[in-house]
């Protein structure tokens, strides 16, 4: 017999000798529908390294009773029919356990959707519109903060500090779900106390030119200038458009994740002091475990984590809290349900704060279902300092001190 013949005879009985992983040696799988390319790539990349730490570190461990964990990323380019099909393929395709991730609001309402309807757990780490926790999908699970929840420090700030509740306030938001709704909840709140909206300026996502919405906004001089974006890029440019026309309230307040990145800050430079961001924290600095998580991720990746990262971070905690105590018996569809009981139970700390989910009504009055009940704990007023974010309300979580009302000098 031909040696070659032989070898590789000898190569496909060792494959059907070798023995399969059995269940108990099967990674449990974690599916994350991220953006990895396209213009919100980089906010994948953040949820991949905040992932990949904390799952490296509970490997490290032991994983889970054994068993490691993977995370199983589907690129959804920022696509909200895009998203539905690639949940759909890590559930029946890839076999994953969970899901998490999401990005942008449009894409975690796909996602959630297709999660309730093949009955798997989805526990949703950023994406923040109140409509994915308050559509009475008892599947999902979020741990951040909903967008109605955003503007709470914010609120606590003007309510606190003495002259500094607006006499008039522009709302500019974009037309996004999830700037709607926060736009929506300021405007609320604004209504509550009497304030007057001198503008009511809804924008279409990543515009090119805001200096006719910045030059009405100017026209009607307000007090406040309260500005939401989801985008970064749009953050960025009405900043700068309203200060180059000459917009003068005694604060700038951006809602979003657009006001709290890197990019502000580098984009803007001296004009992105003071601008004040109100949004959900990236857990309390002055807790050990956080500041300790802080000093690791910068030392394995060479940034500082914010929002995204300790979401994503926190998350991989969550989830393998919920697989340890879950009865995990090798059948899938048993599986993701004795997962889901086990997440209603979820009773913990982690980098970003306590979790334990529940249902209640939020700021707008949306009932909802297994949303983080210390949500309303979990936002922060942070204020851009010499190009860093600084956390200054409530006092407990402060950084440093708040500059307020706007130095006429920085106007």
């Amino acid at each position: 017999m031909h040696p070659r013949f032989l070898s590789r005879l000898a190569l496909i009985l060792g494959l059907a000798l070798s023995p399969a992983l059995s269940p108990a040696q099967e990674p449990l799988k974690i599916g994350a529908p991220q953006p990895m390319t396209g213009p919100d790539a980089p906010f994948g990349d953040k949820f991949k390294k905040a992932y990949t730490m904390a799952l490296d570190e509970i490997n490290a461990k032991g994983g889970i009773n054994g068993r490691k964990l993977e995370i199983v990323l589907e690129d959804h380019q920022a696509k909200n029919p895009l998203a539905a099909t690639v949940a759909e393929k890590l559930i029946t395709q890839g076999k994953v356990l969970v899901l998490t991730g999401g990005r942008a609001s449009g894409q975690a309402m796909e996602i959630a959707s297709v999660a309730q309807r093949l009955k798997t757990p989805y526990l949703v780490d950023h994406p923040s519109a109140d409509a994915i926790t308050s559509k009475g999908f008892d599947w999902v699970f979020r741990n951040n903060p909903t967008g109605s929840i955003y503007p709470e420090a914010w609120k606590k700030f003007v309510t606190d500090v003495p002259g500094a509740m607006p006499k008039s306030a522009a709302v500019v938001y974009d037309n996004s779900l999830f700037g709607k709704t926060i736009g929506n909840a300021v405007m609320t709140f604004l209504k509550s106390k009497g304030v007057t909206i001198t503008n009511d300026e809804a924008y279409a996502v990543n515009s090119l030119d805001f200096k006719p919405v910045m030059t009405k906004v100017k026209g009607n001089n307000p007090d406040y200038l309260l500005m939401v974006a989801v985008s970064t890029t749009d953050a960025i440019l009405m900043t700068r458009h309203a200060k180059e026309i000459g917009v003068t309230p005694r604060a700038f307040v951006g809602f979003g994740g657009g006001f709290g990145v890197e990019d502000f800050a580098k984009q803007l430079g001296p004009l992105a002091e003071n601008v004040y961001s109100s949004a959900a924290w990236s857990g309390n600095p002055n807790d050990g475990a956080t500041a300790t998580f802080y000093q690791n991720f910068k030392a394995k990746f060479g940034i500082s984590p914010h929002e995204h990262e300790t979401e994503g971070y926190a998350a991989m905690y969550i989830l393998a809290d919920a697989f340890r105590r879950a009865k995990l018996t090798g059948n899938l569809e048993a599986d993701r349900a004795a997962v889901r009981e086990a997440l209603l139970a979820t009773d913990m700390t982690t980098v970003f704060g306590k979790t334990k989910f529940g249902n209640y009504a939020g700021p707008l009055g949306d009932n909802y279902v297994n949303q983080n009940v210390n949500s309303p704990e979990h936002v922060v007023l942070a204020q851009w300092r010499g190009g860093v974010l600084l956390n200054v309300w409530p006092k407990a979580m402060a950084e440093t001190n708040f500059v307020f009302p706007e130095p006429p000098e920085k106007k």
